[in-house]
């Protein structure tokens, strides 16, 4: 999924490199808008967690994957915050050799902002109509990994396209390189799956799908602990 440096040509990297800068400037803001002390360790760790994680790669001939992790991040953190986070983890992994420094705008286009609309966007989706006739933490843990999975598929294919920029390519390139991340996608979802079922038995209110739900049954808890009968005076 990480594009190097030198593969495309030159105006499509400078093309990413102005929308994807700005995005990462307007979501910086969405998130301070939004600080308290909770948050910033909490983006640490999970930076962490999805560094590490994509350093582990399963093969899948004749390529390999990853766990992108973005709309694990979308959902639990918001969409903004998920952004920042694969920004950071991407500069990072650029300045290593994963990806480039030319490159990042691309990448964080194709796993940033990409990732996080979309994987949010389906996984609100789907945790809606779940919770229907699911309690939360099942909707929640049912509806991100196929969200996951369709991302993946959908990222690739506007990989592929972006590629057809490169002399010589047919369109029998993009549906190849997105059938290869069908079955890269489904490693995403059972990560995803994984990692998710963690947070929802060790901190669900951590999670910005459950934490309106889980407020609101404190909420109501704490009502009915205060409210005083009242007998009838005879």
């Amino acid at each position: 999924m990480h594009v190097p440096d030198g593969v495309l040509p030159l105006w499509v990297y400078i093309l990413f490199l102005a929308i994807s800068i700005p995005t990462i400037g307007y979501a910086i803001r969405k998130v301070n808008r939004r600080f308290d002390e909770r948050l910033t360790p909490y983006m640490g760790v999970l930076a962490a967690v999805i560094f590490a994680a994509q350093l582990v790669n399963f093969p899948v001939p004749p390529a390999s994957g990853h766990l992108v992790g973005t709309t694990l991040l979308a959902v639990m953190l918001g969409p903004w915050a998920a952004m920042v986070i694969i920004a950071l983890v991407l500069f990072v992994q650029a300045l290593y050799g994963d990806g480039g420094i030319l490159a990042f705008g691309l990448n964080f286009f194709n796993m940033g902002i990409v990732g996080a609309v979309l994987g949010w966007s389906i996984s609100l989706v789907l945790f809606k109509g779940l919770r229907r006739f699911r309690d939360d933490e099942s909707a929640v843990l049912i509806s991100t990994p196929i969200a996951s999975f369709i991302v993946i598929v959908m990222m690739a294919f506007v990989l592929g396209l972006e590629l057809l920029t490169i002399p010589g390519l047919g369109f029998e390139f993009v549906v190849v390189i997105t059938a290869i991340h069908v079955i890269i996608a489904i490693g995403e979802g059972i990560l995803t799956f994984v990692i998710l079922l963690y947070f929802v038995r060790a901190k669900p209110k951590l999670i910005s799908f459950l934490s309106e739900s889980i407020a609101g049954k404190t909420t109501r808890e704490h009502s009915l602990k205060n409210e005083i009968p009242v007998e009838e005076v005879k």
